[in-house]
Order: structure tokens, then C-alpha cells, then sequence
């Protein structure tokens, strides 16, 4: 008997643009048609609480961590089994707070990350890109009050998938 790999669904996005909320409404609608679905997340706290710097304070260290903590939780969800494994925060997300925070920092600093230490994090993150059936990219609505359920979806990257625009605000429909 083989296992077929489940579907890998990523998102990535800043902070309060709906990333868990959407991956929430996903999950519960893949559920409703009796798939077994496991989700990753939450890999910011559990950096903080084992004494990693984030956000601003961001390191390459800490970058790291995250990309191949991200990696060893998706494989752990694929290993139960699971039909669809959705992704809160795909090794790229990690990448761009490394480059958005830490690099930026720097670079108004007068300093320069090392271009080996980069370039080794992007093939680390590059690695997973392969891995996802669907990318999801989430952003702020500025023009809104900034409740999360003003967050939509505006770059996808999947296989034969194309969703660009605001999903309902009360389903999320799964084909």
C-alpha cells in the first residue's frame, strides 16, 4: 500500500492580516468534505519563549531556527498521515522578516549582512518551495479599520490554482 503526500497549503503575511483566520476557514471547509487535515504554527512564540530575538531584533540565528523548525513541523503533520497539511507561516515568511527586519536594521546602521549567511538562508527556504501544492500571501488593507477580517489574499502561487482577490467573508470555498 503506498501513502499519497498530503496537499501542503502555505501562507505567509505580516502581522493581522488573517493568515490564521483564513487558514482556520480552510480547515474547517476541507473537514466538512471528511479530509484529515494538520496545521503548523505558532513558530514566532515558541522562538520568544526559548529566548530568540524576533521582529526587529531579528538575527540570522533566529531566522534559521524558524525556517527549520517550520520544516521539522510540516513533516511531523505529513507523518500523521494527514490528507492536507496547512502551513501557518511558510519558510519564506521567516526569510522576509529576516530580510524586511534584520537586514534593513543593518543597512541604516551602515552595516552589511553577510552575503554567504543570506544567500545560504534563502537555498534553506527555497528548499520547501517545492513542498506546497498552494502558496497563499496575505496583506494589510490600509484602507480598512484594520479588523482582521479585512485581510485578503493577493499573490498565490499553486499548481494550476489561481485565486487573487478578497475571499467571502464567511466561507472560504475549496474546490
Amino acid at each position: 500500500m503506498t501513502h499519497q503526500p498530503p496537499i501542503r497549503i502555505g501562507v505567509l503575511g505580516t502581522h493581522s492580516t488573517g493568515k490564521t483566520t483564513l487558514l482556520k476557514r480552510i480547515q474547517m471547509q476541507l473537514r466538512g468534505r471528511g479530509l484529515t487535515v494538520a496545521r503548523t504554527g505558532r513558530l514566532a512564540k515558541r522562538a520568544a519563549a526559548i529566548g530568540l530575538p524576533k521582529m526587529r531584533h531579528h538575527t540570522a540565528a533566529s531566522t534559521e531556527w524558524i525556517i527549520t523548525q517550520g520544516i521539522a513541523d510540516d513533516i511531523a503533520a505529513a507523518a500523521q498521515g494527514a490528507d492536507v497539511v496547512l502551513v501557518d507561516r511558510a519558510s519564506f515568511d521567516a526569510l522576509a522578516y529576516y530580510h524586511a527586519y534584520y537586514h534593513a536594521a543593518l543597512e541604516h546602521r551602515g552595516e552589511h549582512s553577510h552575503r554567504l549567511e543570506r544567500e545560504r538562508l534563502r537555498l534553506l527556504a527555497s528548499t520547501q518551495a517545492p513542498k506546497y501544492d498552494l502558496l497563499l500571501a496575505t496583506v494589510l488593507d490600509l484602507t480598512s479599520n484594520f479588523s482582521l477580517d479585512n485581510a485578503h489574499c493577493t499573490g498565490v502561487r499553486g499548481r494550476g490554482t489561481k485565486w487573487k482577490g478578497r475571499p467571502p467573508s464567511s466561507t472560504v470555498s475549496v474546490p
